[in-house]
């Protein structure tokens, strides 16, 4: 008869292990929670901030419904305001979900199988995590730019500012854009995190969040959504060859690293130069000049001045590591090159040497070496 299987130990109930390992479970019967509030109409009004949209715009040239009993339709545009913060709170709970899924059932069955060390390991999971919100993110907003028509026509980012309504699908995006920011902050400690990732991680999280808030809150949505379309797409190469680096996939990270050094700085200079012609040229020269709170506008020089020194700061912030890692590579690859001079001018003054020893390995070819080490002829 066999041994007995030992059965697994469970850690505790709301001890930290537990709520580690169940974390997407908690967080999705809150959710679920919060949806089946809508069941009742006493607690209706408590659920539907967390899961619709709100401050919907009506247009006032629809006639109205002759039948006052016909449900009313849904809001094609809409506006903003302090309930967007209990949406925020609610997606970011089912991207935590989303992000434990992912995390469990891919990205820790292709870790297991590479035999990572615990510092790759980290950093695998975090670029397999990042890879799919930076495609998802890029193709979504690649999706609202040619809906929106800012390609074709770059005046659309200034132009009627305040831009204080905005479609759904526009308000949406820049929701989850928080949401995802901020579900990363818990993330830290669901993912036990190593304490010398945290500082960097967090500066990292907190900068997206600051700036996706920031152009919400002031209505510049339209500049934020072009300009995080293109870093996403920046970031998805990087990640993606991380990955494959980490995968010992060297010729598609060695192709893929080739491409994103070439990307990486065409996104910043893009970003610098749509940021000079929204708040430099097309705002500064507008006619709705100062801050108007009932309206949404915040078109004054001082604000247009901080978030555009802002940009700037934070393409060198992103830019300065890139500058390093090139001088680096570039320092490292001369010193190969010095390396090899040096040996070829090694080799011709061993050539006697060499002689000698091929002279050796001949007898040694036509005879039979004794013990003594020396060749004795058949």
């Amino acid at each position: 008869m066999g041994m007995p299987r030992k059965k697994q130990k469970h850690p505790p109930v709301m001890s930290h292990e537990f709520v580690i390992q169940n974390h997407a479970d908690i967080l999705a019967c809150v959710a679920i929670v919060i949806v089946l509030g809508l069941i009742s109409e006493a607690t209706s009004k408590l659920s539907k901030p967390f899961i619709f949209l709100q401050y919907g715009v009506t247009d006032e040239t629809e006639e109205e419904p002759e039948n006052p009993d016909a449900p009313v339709p849904f809001p094609k545009e809409f506006g903003r305001g302090i309930l967007d913060i209990f949406a925020v709170f609610f997606q970011a709970l089912m991207i935590a979900v989303v992000h434990a899924v992912i995390q469990e059932y891919g990205v820790d069955k292709v870790s297991k199988k590479l035999h990572l060390s615990k510092t790759k390991n980290s950093k695998f999971s975090e670029s397999c995590q990042l890879l799919v919100w930076c495609v998802g993110s890029a193709g979504w907003g690649i999706h609202l730019l040619l809906q929106n028509k800012f390609i074709s026509n770059i005046a659309l980012l200034w132009e009627d500012y305040p831009h204080s309504v905005m479609s759904w699908e526009n308000k949406l995006f820049m929701l989850i854009q928080m949401a995802y920011w901020f579900h990363m902050y818990p993330e830290l400690y669901f993912q036990k995190a190593r304490k010398e990732d945290i500082p960097a991680r967090i500066q990292y999280y907190t900068l997206h969040l600051i700036f996706i808030t920031g152009a919400y809150i002031l209505n510049f949505w339209r500049i934020a959504i072009v300009i995080a379309t293109l870093h996403y797409i920046a970031e998805g190469v990087f990640h993606g060859c991380r990955i494959a680096y980490f995968a010992e996939k060297n010729e598609v990270s060695s192709v893929g690293f080739s491409v994103w050094r070439i990307l990486f700085p065409v996104a910043r200079t893009f970003i610098l130069a749509l940021s000079f012609l929204m708040f430099w040229f097309g705002l500064g020269r507008a006619e709705n000049q100062g801050i108007d709170f009932a309206t949404g506008n915040f078109n004054s020089f001082f604000i247009r001045m901080i978030c555009l020194s802002a940009i700037c700061l934070l393409q060198a912030w992103l830019m300065w590591p890139f500058i390093q890692l090139q001088i680096r590579r570039s320092k490292e690859e001369k010193l190969v090159k010095k390396k090899t001079a040096a040996l070829a001018m090694v080799k011709p003054k061993s050539t006697k040497k060499n002689q000698k020893k091929s002279e050796v390995d001949n007898d040694v070819g036509n005879g039979v070496t004794t013990r003594s080490g020396k060749v004795k002829k058949h």
